[in-house]
This record gives C-alpha cells, sequence and structure tokens, in this order.
C-alpha cells in the first residue's frame, strides 16, 4: 500500500478517525440525518465504507448502486477525507453535464457542510475543487486581443462582429470564460483564432490573474478534487496527457479516479481512444491559413506566392478526397467499414505535406513572435491531419476498426474514424495498472444480478465487486404496462408501426395530468412523432417539445419541470441522465427496445470476433448492451421516494421474442399488465 506522510498539523488524524468519520456521517441519526435533514440509507451508508477501504487499500472497486441510493456523496466524503489525509488528488470522472451539475451546484456545497460538522476536520471543509474541459473551451486574452489589434486583416466583416461579440462577453459577463457561458455559441472560425489551444497561451505570456484558461489550470493543479467528464479524461490520455512516471497515477501525480455513470466507460474510451478526422476539420483549418475568395487567412498578407498557392492546391486535393468518399465510398450508405490497405487516394498527401514545410518557413523567418508560434501551431496541426490520414489509409493497426461515415445536421460532413476492438487491454495499461484507485459506480453495471458482461469489456474480471439495490418502493409506487399489439418496428413497411405508435403515445399521454417523457431509439421515429402529433396536440393546450426542436436537453427539462404536464419526446442522451422528479415526470413511454445498430462497423467487426470463438454475437453483445440501456431508460421514471409514475412498454416484441424475458426480467418489479392500444382509454 501506498502511503503518503501527513504533513504537519495533522498527525493527529489517524485512518481510524477517517473510518469512524465516514460512519458518524452515514449511520442512523449521524450527520446526514440528524444536521442536514438527509434520510438514512443502509445502502448509502454500505457503499461509503467500501469505498473508503478500497481507497486505503489502494484497491480498485465496482459497485453498483440502485436509483436512489445517493452515490455521489458515498463516494465524495470518503474521497475527500482520503484525499487531504494522504494529500492525493481526486479525479470525479462523469459522462453527462447534468451530474456534473449536480456535483458541483448541490453535492459539492453539501459535502463542504458535512465536514463542518465534524470538529476534528473541519479546517478541511475549505478543500479546493476545480472543473477541468478543454484548454479549446476556454478564451484566452492574449489571443483575443492579438485578433482585435493585429491580425484584424484575417476577419471578414460578420466574423469581426463575431469578434466583438467576444470581446465584449469576456469583458463585461464572462465568470469562468469557456464558450458554454457564450450565448449564443459563438462562430467556430473566429472560436479557434482566440481559445487556449495555442502556443502563444503560455506561462511567459498568460497569468493566472488575465487568463481564464491559466486560472482554470491553477485551480486544477491545486485542487483536492478535480471533476472531468468521460470523454476528455480518455482523449487526454490517448494523448499521452499524465504524469511522468508510469504508475504514479493516471492524469495526475498519485491521483485516484472515481468513475460515475461507470457503465459507459467502455463505449466512451473506444470513442476517444481511436482515430478521428473530418471533412469540416481540414477544410476549416485550410481555410484559417488562406481563404482565396475572401483574401484573408493567416497568410493572406504575410506569405509568398508559392505559400498561397500551396493552401489552394491542397484545399482542392481535399475536397477531391472526401468528395471521392462521399460518393465513391459511401454512395448511398452514411457508414461503411474500411477493409483494404492503401484503397484510397493518395493524392491528397503531396499538398498537405507542402503546406505544413511552408508553414515551418514561415515560421522560422518570421519576425514576430505572435505570428511564429501561431504558424508553428498550424504546422503540427497539418502533421497531425498527415499522421491521421496516412495510419486510417494504411489501416495501421491490425487491433483496430476503421471506417468511414457522414455526421452533421445535414449530413454533409464525412468523418474518418478508427477505435481499438479490445478496449479492455487498454484500459488495464491506462488504468488498472497504476498505483491508483479505480472505483466505478453506477445504477446499471450488472446483467442478471451479475456484473461480469461489464467487468469483462473494462478487462477487471478480478476486480472486487458489490451491489446494493434501490431504496426505493417500485411495488407501490410505479406501474408497468406491456402493450402486445404493437406492429414489428422492424419490418419493411413501417407506416402500420408509426402509426401506432402516434396513436399510443397521444392517448397515454393526454390521459395522464402530468408530464409524458417517450424514449425513442432513433431521430427519424421522434420527427415523425413529433410533425405528426403537433397538430392535434395543441388542442390539448399542452406543450409538445421534442429533442432537436430549438432547445437543450437541460432548457427541455427546466420546461418539463416548470410546466408540469408537457409531452417530452427524446432519444439517445434522455435515456440516461435526465432527471425530472415529480409529477412533471408522470409517465414513461418507451417506443421500442434499444439495440444498437448491428451494422456499425465497431459492432460489426467484434461480431467477427466472436463468430470466430463460436460465440453468438447477439446473446454475447448486443443483447446485454441493450438490456442495459434499457435499465437506464426505466431508470428515468422514479427519482425520488415520493415519485409515483406509469411506465408503458410499446414493443410487443418483449412478450413475443425468447429474448423478451432479458428485459422484463430487469423491471423494478416483477408484475406488470398486458394491454392493447384499444384497452388504454378505457383502463386509464
Amino acid at each position: 500500500m501506498i502511503r503518503i506522510l501527513d504533513q504537519a498539523g495533522e498527525e493527529d488524524i489517524s485512518e481510524k478517525d477517517l473510518v469512524d468519520t465516514v460512519k458518524l456521517v452515514f449511520q442512523e441519526q449521524g450527520i446526514l440525518e440528524a444536521k442536514l435533514g438527509f434520510e438514512y440509507r443502509e445502502e448509502q451508508a454500505k457503499m461509503a465504507v467500501e469505498v473508503l477501504d478500497s481507497l486505503i487499500k489502494v484497491e480498485h472497486l465496482i459497485f453498483e448502486a440502485g436509483t436512489g441510493v445517493g452515490k455521489s456523496l458515498a463516494y465524495l466524503v470518503p474521497s475527500l477525507l482520503y484525499a487531504k489525509k494522504w494529500k492525493r488528488p481526486c479525479v470525479v470522472a462523469t459522462n453527462t453535464i447534468s451530474l456534473q451539475e449536480q456535483l458541483l451546484n448541490k453535492d459539492i456545497p453539501d459535502l463542504r457542510k458535512i465536514i463542518r460538522e465534524v470538529s476534528k476536520l473541519s479546517s478541511w471543509a475549505d478543500f479546493e475543487c476545480a472543473l477541468l474541459v478543454g484548454r479549446a473551451n476556454y478564451l484566452c486574452p492574449t489571443r483575443l486581443q492579438k485578433a482585435l489589434v493585429g491580425q484584424t486583416e484575417i476577419f471578414d466583416g460578420r466574423q469581426r462582429e463575431e469578434l466583438e461579440r467576444i470581446a465584449t462577453w469576456a469583458k463585461e459577463e464572462a465568470r469562468e470564460g469557456i464558450r458554454q457561458e457564450l450565448s449564443p455559441a459563438p462562430m467556430g472560425s473566429v472560436w479557434d483564432m482566440v481559445n487556449a489551444d495555442s502556443s502563444l497561451c503560455s506561462s511567459k505570456r498568460c497569468s493566472s490573474e488575465s487568463c481564464f484558461y491559466r486560472k482554470a489550470r491553477l485551480e486544477v493543479e491545486r485542487a483536492d478534487l478535480v471533476i472531468v467528464n468521460h470523454s476528455l479524461l480518455f482523449s487526454l490520455l490517448g494523448a499521452g496527457f499524465g504524469p511522468e512516471s508510469e504508475e504514479g497515477g493516471v492524469m495526475f501525480a498519485n491521483d485516484f479516479v472515481i468513475f460515475d455513470e461507470a457503465h459507459e466507460m467502455p463505449d466512451v474510451a473506444s470513442d476517444h481512444l481511436g482515430l478521428s478526422l473530418s471533412s469540416w476539420a481540414i477544410e476549416s483549418a485550410l481555410n484559417r491559413l488562406h481563404n482565396p475568395r475572401k483574401g484573408k487567412g493567416l497568410i493572406s498578407k504575410k506569405g509568398r506566392p508559392g505559400d498561397l498557392e500551396s493552401v489552394d492546391n491542397a484545399a482542392t486535393a481535399v475536397g477531391d478526397f472526401f468528395q471521392h468518399l462521399h460518393m465513391g465510398v459511401l454512395g448511398e450508405r452514411d457508414r461503411i467499414r474500411l477493409m483494404d490497405k492503401g484503397a484510397l487516394p493518395m493524392e491528397v498527401f503531396p499538398p498537405l505535406s507542402k503546406v505544413t514545410r511552408n508553414l515551418i518557413e514561415l515560421a522560422e523567418a518570421s519576425e514576430d513572435e505572435s505570428l511564429k508560434l501561431e504558424l508553428r501551431d498550424q504546422a503540427r496541426r497539418m502533421q497531425g491531419f498527415l499522421t491521421g490520414l496516412s495510419d486510417l489509409v494504411e489501416l495501421k493497426d491490425e487491433n483496430s476498426v476503421y471506417w468511414v461515415e457522414r455526421t452533421g445536421k445535414k449530413n454533409q460532413i464525412i468523418h474518418l474514424r478508427s477505435a481499438p476492438l479490445d478496449i479492455a487491454q487498454v484500459l488495464d495499461e491506462e488504468l488498472f495498472k497504476k498505483q491508483s484507485s479505480i472505483v466505478m459506480t453506477s445504477a446499471t453495471i450488472t446483467r442478471k444480478k451479475d456484473p461480469a458482461y461489464f467487468s469483462t469489456r473494462i478487462g477487471a474480471n478480478t476486480i472486487r465487486q458489490v451491489k446494493v439495490n434501490s431504496p426505493f418502493d417500485y411495488i407501490s409506487n410505479m406501474r408497468v404496462c406491456v402493450m402486445n399489439d404493437c406492429p414489428d418496428p422492424t419490418t419493411r413497411d413501417r407506416s402500420p408501426y408509426l402509426k401506432y405508435l402516434t396513436e399510443a403515445i397521444y392517448s397515454l399521454a393526454a390521459a395522464v395530468e402530468g408530464g409524458t417523457l417517450v424514449l425513442f431509439t432513433n431521430y427519424s421515429d421522434l420527427q415523425f412523432c413529433y410533425h405528426t402529433l403537433m397538430p392535434r396536440w395543441k388542442r390539448t393546450g399542452r406543450s409538445l417539445y421534442a429533442q432537436g426542436e430549438g432547445y437543450s436537453r437541460s432548457e427541455l427539462r427546466s420546461r418539463m419541470m416548470s410546466e408540469g404536464d408537457v409531452l417530452l419526446l427524446g432519444a439517445e442522451s434522455f435515456w440516461k441522465g435526465f432527471d425530472a422528479k415529480g409529477p412533471s415526470l408522470s409517465q414513461l413511454i418507451i417506443t421500442r427496445l434499444p439495440f444498437e445498430n448491428p451494422n456499425h462497423p465497431v459492432l460489426e467487426a467484434k461480431s467477427e470476433i466472436f463468430e470466430k470463438k463460436g460465440k453468438n454475437p447477439f446473446m454475447e453483445m448486443t443483447l446485454p448492451s441493450a438490456v442495459i440501456r434499457f435499465r437506464q431508460g426505466v431508470g428515468r421514471l422514479i427519482r425520488s421516494n415520493s415519485d409515483i409514475g406509469e411506465l408503458f412498454l410499446l414493443d410487443s416484441r418483449i412478450l413475443k421474442k425468447n429474448y423478451g424475458r432479458e428485459f422484463l426480467s430487469e423491471l423494478p418489479k416483477t408484475d406488470y399488465e398486458v394491454l392493447n392500444i384499444s384497452e388504454i382509454c378505457d383502463i386509464i
């Protein structure tokens, strides 16, 4: 076990003191219940003790805590005590912004109140907590000033107006200085020239007093608790971020990590530990160097004629390359797996290489230090594009899967991507072999009450695993209804299914006094129902909202809570982390069992691996993943002890297919009603 000596003044705080403190906080009539008015939960107390034990022993832990256990405080209290006692920073990684907001706005303030109640440890209540986001999210005042004064020639009129708006926001309104604070969101081409992701934003030119990023970085460096999302954590690990010692921590020297929403770890790690290149990113980077139509760009005034010509040639080559992917590779499909090395055009490499060399030469010749740094940054970016394209064209990693797909709101952006097939091996190297405790918790880790599916995916079969159930009374507070006459959603003619869907949603939502959340597995069905229902729903005098129709998820939640009787249609992110307590969410409708698209290149490649081993990919991978997502969706309904709600499952396959039993067995109560659409209005 790693031990770090207590600093002066804290020698009298023993390991036993920490254990006793955790018990005192969570026991009946303890600090949480007697002092802060929280309800005593045996499951929460057990989790807190188990987390502290794993930290003290420097062991890893998988802990499934059912909805309502109060797992945030159950890991925050022991983590903060351990972090302060042994001077080890705690990294808390979440998957959703809503959970980050909950931690920062509710749980962390509650944690301070708890620590103040322990006289021996009250001085620890002034602990430092920081939010870590990617540096490209921060505004750099130094770069902003350079853009306002020394780089005006690279912006057109609309961009100049946006630059002035950002400057006004920075002076009058910015708090953390991150782009998420600016509404509407800043123009990408302008933000890229003023954010902190540049060599110009350095400790030599920017101070923590004036620069948002430098201030945030200083806060992170001295923080006891650092909150980060899964995506950034794995992106940083993939880029080589971390302590110099291979065994001395994950993100920071001697740290330990708590993964909340841990069920998302394998997929997020796979997404962010692979490669990703888009037509938009490369074309935008070239456009920022020189836009021939507008005569503006970083090198438009300073560059030699040959430099400008090389950018034009590269832009043409890149356009041709992605047009070939669009027409010749994808055709009518939105996604296709790349199987053959060297099958993509190579003509894009010489022009991009020429631009890279020219940028290096311009940087070396420049007497303007700021311009020199910007040019070097752009040269490194171009080299990164070249390296990534080479990897993707040559399919260099035999343990990864490669594919090309269309993305973006209008499906006009072409993306080249790769992902590691064996994420367990990667996580073992990046997480579990480090001398840092890794605690993973979620409400939906197990399958059939067994965590083996999750632990196998992350390569953690030997890690200690503990489970506690939800304290909620689902038997009394939840009604479950399963429809037995819904048409099969997978048939070629989907019109009967979609007609049934809209009729069922309208009838169910109109009959309930509170709010209804409808979960979809794809946007096309959601859009169809939204536009079909809207004229009819208006006559009810109640609001109909849908994901992607003008409001963010947090705004949709606020409207649901404030109005109390809305019909809300959501997909993807609404299956997890969407939290609306009380009658504002009285009814949950799950339209379809949440199976992933089996034709996705990653699933296709993994299926081949299972087949080679003589295993059934559907039973080993597709079904377990769908069941876990199903559990996440069901968990949206009952969010507190006082919540009462109805769950309607429209997909009749849950009754008619053998695999349906897998989903029904994961419901929080065993009894359910079987209905058909003609009975809905009569029964409710």
